[in-house]
């Protein structure tokens, strides 16, 4: 009798170990991880700085890859395709999620369909910065300064209608001026162009010319937050500058192809926030111009995505910007 139950139990365990998902160990092998913005940009820096400490905790290790282009749709179409199991990653921004669908009347993915949002990482605050040689130090002389010159300032961006596009659209509607736009290929060579006075104006995420503003060689005119930074306490917002209700600034998370098994996310996304609680880890980020996001479960950063998307309609269109066709 005893053989007879050890054998039963043998074969009871047995049947678990062969009915146990296959994600129970995961990640088993290294996971790639595609960041849509070219590298150097902020949300790369802040891309990378994650994937960093989840291979930490994982034991196996992240491949970031940096799938440039279309403001941000060849990446994120990419990881759509991918198979649902766990090992391909986006990150995407707001742009990616929360823009492109006003933006473009066929957009080759669904943000919510063809995605499994897991957690979101935080928020990149965008500041207004100028050249020295334009020799404006506040929002209101960079308005005077275009309303004179109609035309003759430039601001430069990583593209139409991408996340550094889209606020200059807003600022110079709401102000009634006109300036150029000149599109770069990304946000670096964007920020670039201007500390080397071959355009005067920018949007740009703080951790990608906080090395600029703090050697000077770029001024900062005023952030897109709704309360001032701990990293440029002394610059304004752009409420306190004469433009009630500005806000902007590009979030980013992590998403996987939708059919990713809830089990995967579940765990992704209790790594995301324990990496997120470590105070080393939240002082690293700030200290990047990055505001770290509280953890929360995945269903928040749905609801979140969803909130967005009506948000960046309304944007898109108070900027009098047409969906491509």
């Amino acid at each position: 009798m005893i053989k007879t139950a050890l054998r039963c139990a043998a074969m009871a365990l047995s049947a678990l170990a062969l009915g146990a998902p296959a994600h129970a160990d995961y990640p088993e092998k290294p996971v790639r991880i595609v960041v849509p913005f070219a590298a150097g940009a902020g949300a790369d820096m802040a891309s990378r700085f994650m994937a960093g400490k989840l291979a930490q905790r994982w034991g196996q290790g992240t491949v970031v890859d940096n799938q440039v282009g279309a403001n941000s749709i060849i990446g994120a179409q990419q990881v759509a395709r991918a198979p649902a199991d766990g090992y391909t990653l986006l990150v995407p921004n707001d742009t990616t999620l929360a823009a492109n669908p006003a933006l473009y009347a066929k957009l080759p993915y669904d943000p919510l369909k063809d995605f499994a949002p897991i957690a979101l990482i935080g928020e990149t605050p965008f500041v207004l910065v100028a050249s020295p040689s334009l020799k404006v130090h506040s929002v209101k002389e960079l308005v005077d300064a275009a309303k004179a010159r109609p035309g003759e300032i430039n601001f430069s961006s990583s593209g139409v209608a991408s996340a550094q596009h889209l606020p200059m659209e807003i600022l110079m509607r709401s102000a009634g001026i006109r300036m150029l736009h000149v599109p770069y290929k990304g946000a670096a060579e964007a920020a670039t162009a201007v500390v080397g006075d071959q355009v005067q104006v920018m949007f740009a995420g703080v951790s990608a010319v906080l090395p600029f503003l703090q050697s000077g060689r770029l001024v900062p005119l005023a952030v897109g937050t709704s309360e001032r930074l701990a990293v440029l306490p002394k610059v304004p917002t752009m409420a306190e500058s004469g433009f009630p209700g500005f806000r902007y600034g590009a979030w980013l998370g992590f998403v996987a192809p939708a059919a990713t098994p809830a089990a995967i996310v579940q765990k992704i996304n209790a790594d995301v926030g324990e990496v997120l609680r470590q105070p080393e880890a939240r002082e690293r980020l700030l200290a990047m111009g990055f505001l770290p996001a509280a953890p929360a479960k995945p269903e928040a950063f749905r609801k979140h995505i969803d909130e967005e998307l009506v948000r960046y309609a309304q944007f898109i269109r108070a900027a009098g910007i047409e969906p491509s066709r």
